[in-house]
């Protein structure tokens, strides 16, 4: 019967901004598996490559062997966990995102200005109508005031998520 801590399974490492590099030279000298998900993007003539989620990577490796090497690798923040608990990611999440990032996203341009009403047409906060407080970084994220019951929180999303209302 083996143990379920002695398993290799793959993790979410919280790494250090910038640090990538440094952590995949760490993860190759003591043989631990990872994937840094990258995303090619399109806009327009323009093709660039953005991790997928800035800031954190899947790394494979066994707790009861690994977990001191991983978590004190130069360039790593730490292992993400809830208090005791190291959640796990399931090996064919793993692998199918993997296929995904493989091929490229395109984004239309969209022409929003301060104070127009939106509809946020995917993500979690799809169907909510909101006003946009502002547009960031070269106008692919919008700040937006949800209109909910009682209150009116602000969020953050990429402008490619929403869509006018007429």
């Amino acid at each position: 019967m083996s143990n379920a801590i002695n398993e290799p399974k793959w993790y979410i490492i919280s790494i250090k901004p910038r640090k990538e590099k440094v952590v995949f030279v760490q993860f190759d000298r003591i043989n631990i598996e990872y994937f840094y998900p990258i995303v090619k993007i399109k806009k327009g003539k323009l093709l660039k490559e953005e991790p997928l989620f800035p800031g954190y990577m899947f790394a494979k490796f066994s707790i009861a062997e690994n977990f001191n090497n991983v978590r004190y690798a130069r360039g790593v923040k730490d292992i993400v966990r809830f208090g005791r608990n190291i959640p796990y990611i399931d090996e064919d999440f793993i692998k199918n995102l993997k296929e995904r990032t493989e091929s490229i996203i395109e984004f239309g341009k969209i022409e929003l200005k301060e104070g127009e009403t939106v509809k946020i047409k995917e993500g979690p906060f799809r169907g909510l109508i909101g006003k946009v407080l502002k547009l960031k970084k070269g106008d692919e994220r919008v700040v937006l005031l949800l209109k909910a019951a009682s209150i009116s929180p602000k969020v953050e999303i990429p402008i490619s998520f929403v869509e006018k209302v007429s």
